[in-house]
């Protein structure tokens, strides 16, 4: 190997670890979260699912391999290697296309360097650029143009399923320039390599017939956002609270991750997240005034169907032990993402229905997820949990409250479920928030009738918010 070729595998290769070291530890909840939004089985109707999402293999292949994605070590060490294939690829590609002309052969490093920085967890489409990078290698290494001719009409319906229209253009227009030497061959190429593009779709239409023409025929299948950017960092950040909060380190989530101190400052995303713990440690009424909350409607989302309105909503709900409407938001937000299904969504599903004594649920959606590959030991465990609360035979809580949850205003909803849920551990949490709404609000007489009614405090000295909210009252 010439010394050109090794210094310049060194320097991907320095790449790769630069990429794999700075997305670990700036995004590694980033990568978590790709897992949980992921949904993959070995079954028939999701390959068929698949071929209705263009490109077909490249999804289904995408999906495969974010079901590793848990750790995230092994998902950057995934993505480090496909951008390392595309550099080594591409590098190959100018080679013979270049000639004597080496030193150009650098620009190979373009390639991965901008897709770790402008399509970092854009999977899918790093996907799409590697097969793209090795059809073209295949077609430059042929010598015959009669081969060239019958390699460069196969990659369209090939490429079909393998990447999107634009980039399956850009394909055929550069394997026909690579026939410079012959420009009526490369015209005529160019000229067949088109007619297969419009008729290919065509032909899968009894596939595709449902799918808008912008999203065949323009849509590149990724959004082109640098890694630094505030959108990736205020992501992460979300995405730490969701993670921290489903693992119950409430005290991390406060405390050691600052969401406190930035909540204090009036950080709307950490308000939310520093009532729930607060709510879940139980120091809520106690600390509820060093907040700059004036209202009871950042206690909880409104009910809409967006992917932090769901996952924040679930985890209230959790948090009160109202396990019917936290299985509810996840289903929703299984349901937002691209598969109409995902892999956290069924795992809290399964929870919540065992939680709820509906093992027939809980089984339905453990079938599903043994079909995938990274799930033995969750069944495993999920079915034994279910067969001990068989054998004990305890009466479960009921599915249904008697109302529609969100059906009220939030401190008459708290109440009304404190009442339904009179032996529940976490009836004090949903009989403070109740107490809290009405003092947020200033209405002294309510906040006076909810305390007396439920007691919540008898023999116990009020907490520091309700002490002074009363001491002010006249």
């Amino acid at each position: 190997m010439k010394k050109h070729n090794i210094i310049y595998y060194y320097a991907l290769l320095v790449l790769m670890l630069v990429f794999v070291i700075y997305t670990i530890t700036k995004f590694p909840y980033t990568y978590i979260t790709m897992e949980g939004d992921d949904f993959w089985v070995l079954t028939k109707d999701y390959w068929q699912l698949k071929l209705a999402m263009l490109p077909a293999f490249t999804n289904w292949f995408a999906d495969f391999l974010m079901q590793f994605y848990r750790s995230p070590y092994i998902a950057a060490t995934i993505q480090a290697l496909i951008l390392g294939m595309i550099g080594v690829l591409a590098h190959t590609v100018l080679m013979k296309l270049l000639g004597n002309k080496r030193g150009l052969c650098w620009l190979a490093l373009l390639p991965p360097v901008l897709l770790g920085f402008y399509c970092t967890f854009s999977l899918s489409f790093q996907l799409q650029c590697l097969f793209f990078v090795a059809l073209l290698l295949i077609y430059v290494s042929l010598k015959s143009f009669k081969w060239r001719l019958l390699c460069g009409l196969l990659c369209v319906p090939l490429g079909f399923l393998l990447m999107r229209t634009p980039m399956l253009v850009i394909l055929t227009v550069v394997q026909a320039l690579s026939n410079r030497e012959k420009l009526k061959h490369s015209i005529g190429e160019g000229l067949a390599g088109a007619v297969l593009l419009a008729i290919t779709p065509l032909a899968y239409s009894q596939q595709i017939a449902f799918i808008p023409f912008e999203e065949r025929y323009t849509e590149w299948g990724t959004y082109f956002d640098p890694l630094t950017s505030k959108y990736n960092q205020d992501g992460e950040y979300i995405k730490k609270c969701v993670c921290l909060a489903n693992e119950g380190r409430w005290k991390d989530l406060l405390y050691k991750e600052h969401i406190r101190s930035d909540a204090q400052r009036g950080k709307a995303a950490s308000l939310r997240y520093a009532l729930l713990a607060e709510s879940a440690l139980g120091t809520l009424p106690e600390n509820l005034l060093d907040y700059p909350i004036h209202d009871e409607s950042l206690f909880l989302y409104p009910h809409q169907t967006e992917y932090i309105a769901s996952q924040f909503n679930r985890l209230f709900y959790l948090n009160l032990g109202v396990f019917d409407e936290a299985f509810h938001h996840a289903e929703e937000y299984g349901l937002l993402q691209r598969n109409g299904v995902c892999f956290s969504s069924l795992r809290q599903m399964v929870d919540y229905s065992i939680e709820e004594g509906d093992f027939e649920t809980s089984e339905k959606y453990l079938q599903i997820l043994s079909r995938s590959s990274c799930h033995k030991d969750f069944v495993e465990g999920r079915k034994e949990r279910i067969q001990k609360s068989k054998s004990r035979n305890s009466k479960s809580i009921p599915l249904r409250a008697d109302n529609f949850v969100g059906g009220f205003p939030l401190p008459i909803e708290m109440l009304r479920l404190a009442r339904y849920y009179q032996d529940s551990p976490h009836r004090k949490k949903m009989v403070d928030y109740a107490i809290c709404s009405y003092l947020l609000r200033g209405d002294a007489e309510k906040f006076i009738i909810a305390t007396k009614a439920f007691n919540i405090y008898k023999d116990q000295e009020l907490p520091k918010a309700y002490k002074k909210f009363l001491d002010n009252y006249p």
